[in-house]
């Protein structure tokens, strides 16, 4: 089953109503598929492989940007959700905003031959391949390496704005 993660800024105000009653976060991960959702990214099956180009856990503050594996875990109905403080979130934004601009096509090899969801990085190009068959594998290469950096460029745009406004942020996989 594909997993999605959305990552969401809370200001004080939405935290505190999603303390008060945990159902909130049902109905805002619902609405985010009719209506755009301000502080909202639905990151879709990008997630894993962002997460494995990021160091797939093991940066004490880049494991947390995507799946929030050091935040508190929140009452959420079925979904997995944590929380990072402000000042977590402050860091995170720093650590992204010094990454190369060209991570993504620098380590998309490094995707190959792990279980990715999304199956991003898995084609390789054989040398008895036919050209077309190339051809074909090396467009993928170029569509998954442009999808992948967009999402961390929106990734990396949210933790800049939620840092820049004190608000913690959630990540929820669905």
């Amino acid at each position: 089953m594909p997993m999605d993660a959305i990552l969401c800024s809370l200001s004080p105000k939405r935290l505190a109503l999603l303390e008060a009653d945990p159902d909130v976060l049902t109905e805002l991960l619902e609405a985010r598929h009719d209506t755009d959702i301000p502080g909202l990214l639905d990151l879709g099956k990008t997630w894993h492989a962002l997460d494995i180009l990021l160091g797939d856990g093991k940066d004490d503050v880049l494991g947390d940007a995507l799946v929030g594996r050091t935040g508190k875990k929140i009452k959420a109905g079925g979904a997995k959700a944590r929380l990072l403080e402000p000042s977590r979130v402050a860091a995170i934004a720093k650590a992204l905003t010094e990454l190369s601009d060209n991570l993504v096509q620098e380590r998309y090899g490094s995707l190959y031959g792990k279980t990715v969801h999304g199956g991003y990085g898995q084609d390789l190009v054989s040398p008895d391949d036919k050209q077309w068959l190339r051809g074909q594998i090396e467009k993928r290469h170029v569509a998954e390496i442009a999808e992948l950096t967009e999402a961390l460029a929106s990734v990396i745009d949210l933790y800049e704005e939620a840092a820049e406004k004190k608000y913690s942020m959630m990540s929820v996989i669905i």
